[in-house]
């Protein structure tokens, strides 16, 4: 039930006294004192302040008025015991009458009578205790249910993000090769075009034969010998031409073999970025695996708490119900106040457990995963790793080692930046309240299970 209107206002009095600045916040550290001046039980405070600290993370240490009514309205309501649940007053009522009977029939005499009463006790009582121990039960059926589902959605979250992620980094990946493949063509028309140049610019080198039949021709032209002169010209072109054709075809080869040697250079610097990015996209997937391992780990630890409490549960209410139902004291005065306090306790439990469960789609967009440190956070380039050593163990650089470009522009490719994995700690409830926590599990190993 929530708060009623002369309540607020006495809350509004106490908060006004801690609240000296008339700013509307109060901090914290005020918080539990406030409670204490407002008889709350010690239970009921701790409870309080540890779901107001998670509001007061979000404004600087602080809290609203506001976020205090809310919080005393989930306390109250996770007292509340649930509908059929805990002993029938009616059935209480009747079982008192009933031993009130017996035990009549029994001072009479009548012990016929005081048998059929004490019969009809026993199956009352049992049918009694079976009602109240399904309802227990299909109460921590519920529960499990429901944190079996939050798992599931959580899980599919997880492997959305991871989906997300290595798409974005496959997309990545196309880009920056398309670029180097795009600026390797300019390059090697660059190239090209030097190479014709240099070849062009290069004299012919002829023949000592070629020179001296020359130099022939031009003395019998000298000494007006013009018919000798003539014949040597001809000769002189005819191979001329030929070791023209021979030189350009030693340049073509000499084109090719270096327009070779630069296109392999090419080809590798680009095999090494494709090496650089297979060796991140394994190390992703490895990754992957790693924290759907934890992930379904810290799952079934959570299950396994969970239904540990269920089994203490059971066992103190299943044993209250028969303290209940069979002695003769209670009976006459009702449901004792034992019994309500656990019934409540035990509740108030199932709802701080329910409240552990892996957050809603909505909760978990409502965050900001920027701000933690990712699982596994991926490197800045392909060569350069920047693992989280202190959280998963260090990196294993040696494919940085062996992956370096070929080339003298190997280097414009070495920023290439495969964004944050995904973090699957974003997608876990992991507040103070036992469950998901350092307070229960203690801290997780490399493998996932918890210390």
């Amino acid at each position: 039930m929530p708060l009623s209107a002369d309540e607020v206002g006495i809350v509004r009095t106490v908060f006004d006294g801690y609240d000296i600045e008339r700013e509307g916040l109060i901090h914290i550290n005020q918080f539990p004192s406030l409670l204490n001046r407002l008889n709350k039980s010690q239970e009921d405070t701790i409870a309080a302040v540890e779901h107001a600290s998670r509001l007061a993370d979000d404004n600087n240490g602080r809290i609203s008025f506001e976020d205090v009514v809310n919080v005393l309205n989930m306390i109250d309501k996770s007292k509340h015991v649930p509908e059929g649940e805990g002993p029938d007053p009616k059935v209480l009522q009747f079982l008192s009458i009933l031993e009130e009977y017996r035990i009549k029939c029994e001072e009479e005499g009548n012990y016929l009578e005081a048998s059929r009463a004490h019969k009809q006790l026993g199956i009352l009582r049992k049918q009694e205790e079976k009602r109240q121990q399904k309802v227990i039960q299909a109460r921590h059926i519920s529960e499990r249910q429901d944190v079996q589902l939050a798992h599931n959605m959580q899980f599919a979250e997880f492997n959305k993000q991871w989906d997300k992620y290595l798409q974005e980094y496959d997309q990545m990946a196309q880009m920056y090769i398309q670029q180097m493949t795009e600026r390797h063509a300019l390059v090697l028309l660059e190239f090209q075009k030097q190479l014709r140049d240099e070849l062009a610019g290069k004299p012919p080198k002829w023949s000592r034969s070629l020179l001296d039949q020359r130099r022939k021709q031009h003395i019998n032209a000298r000494n007006k010998n013009y018919a000798m002169a003539q014949k040597l010209k001809k000769l002189s072109d005819i191979s001329e031409e030929k070791e023209r054709k021979a030189m350009e075809e030693q340049q073509a080869i000499a084109f090719a073999r270096r327009e070779a040697k630069f296109r392999m250079q090419q080809q590798t610097e680009l095999q090494a970025l494709l090496k650089r990015i297979e060796a991140r996209r394994k190390e992703h997937i490895k990754q992957r695996e790693l924290d759907t391992k934890r992930l379904l780990q810290r799952n079934r630890n959570v299950q396994a708490v969970l239904e540990n409490k269920q089994a203490a549960e059971q066992q103190k209410l299943f044993s209250e119900i028969k303290k209940v139902l069979y002695s003769s004291e209670v009976l006459k005065n009702g449901m004792s106040e034992s019994m309500k306090k656990k019934t409540q306790q035990s509740q108030s439990a199932g709802n701080l457990l329910s409240s552990t469960a892996p957050m809603s789609s909505t909760q978990r967009t409502s965050g900001s995963p920027g701000k933690t440190a990712p699982m596994g956070a991926g490197r800045n380039n392909f060569g350069q790793a920047q693992h989280q050593p202190e959280q998963y163990g260090q990196a294993d650089d040696e494919d940085a080692a062996g992956h370096g470009a070929v080339g003298e522009d190997a280097g414009a490719f070495d920023d290439f930046d495969d964004g944050e994995r995904p973090n699957f700690n974003n997608l876990i409830y992991n507040g103070d309240n036992g469950l998901g926590g350092n307070s229960t599990f203690g801290e997780s190993n490399s493998t996932g299970e918890y210390v």
